[in-house]
């Protein structure tokens, strides 16, 4: 069984380390940031078609941020989220999927290492959507 594994988020261009031996501790506040009325687990939030809201988004990757050592609120990755959206950036989808993605990997390291051995075969002539 792998363990955790550091994980790099970026904001603003800007590359952030979030190293493996304190991962337990940060998944606790990404948990508490996805949580919802209903107790859905924060893996299922970030899996869930369209993940999360952009607020438990901006909560749960700020907090990740923070503990890699960046200087930056919730209320910057939220408003970043929606000017970025509101000027029609093509790339916003993106940045959010990216962060999504990089949660996930902290959250849940075996579902993180699935997704991406599932999509590397995807990306290897393997026909989208098999075996999902």
């Amino acid at each position: 069984m792998k363990g955790f594994e550091p994980v790099t988020l970026t904001w603003r261009g800007a590359s952030f380390t979030v190293k493996a031996e304190d991962q337990l501790r940060l998944i606790a506040e990404i948990e508490d940031a996805l949580s919802d009325s209903k107790g859905t687990p924060a893996v299922l939030s970030l899996m869930r078609p369209g993940g999360p809201g952009y607020a438990r988004l901006s909560a749960a990757y700020g907090a990740a941020l923070r503990y890699a050592g960046a200087d930056v609120t919730d209320q910057d990755i939220y408003l970043s989220i929606n000017e970025e959206l509101s000027e029609g950036d093509p790339t916003a989808a993106i940045r959010m999927q990216n962060a999504i993605i990089g949660l996930l990997a902290i959250v849940s390291p075996p579902a993180y290492r699935r997704l991406m051995m599932e999509d590397a075969e995807d990306t290897m002539g393997k026909p989208q959507g098999e075996g999902r």
